[in-house]
């Protein structure tokens, strides 16, 4: 019976542990940083909107456009939990230093 099992399977497995088990105050400070990129994209997806010529073919658009802020809401919040964009990782790293690392 062979095993395939490797040293580094297990560093990597602690190193994995070691990366799930952060304060609550680390933690608060991931939510935060995820809910400013989900802000800011949400900002940037409504700007970008803007600059779209809008047009009365279809007449009243107040549906439409209540549907599209809230479909940028959405866009914003997925791509901030995503990590796609960065953002909060970035803003996490930066201030991370400042968070004790036990409560």
């Amino acid at each position: 019976m062979r095993v395939n099992w490797s040293p580094s399977d297990l560093v990597a497995s602690k190193a994995d542990d070691l990366s799930k088990r952060k304060s609550s105050s680390q933690k608060d400070l991931q939510a935060a940083a995820e809910q400013f990129e989900a802000i800011f994209l949400y900002q940037l997806l409504e700007q970008m909107r803007r600059t779209v010529p809008e047009t009365d073919l279809l007449g009243d658009r107040k549906a439409e456009k209540i549907f599209q802020s809230m479909l940028d809401q959405e866009m914003a919040t997925t791509f901030s939990q995503s990590q796609s964009v960065g953002l909060a990782k970035m803003i996490y790293d930066q201030m991370s230093r400042y968070v004790p690392d036990d409560d």
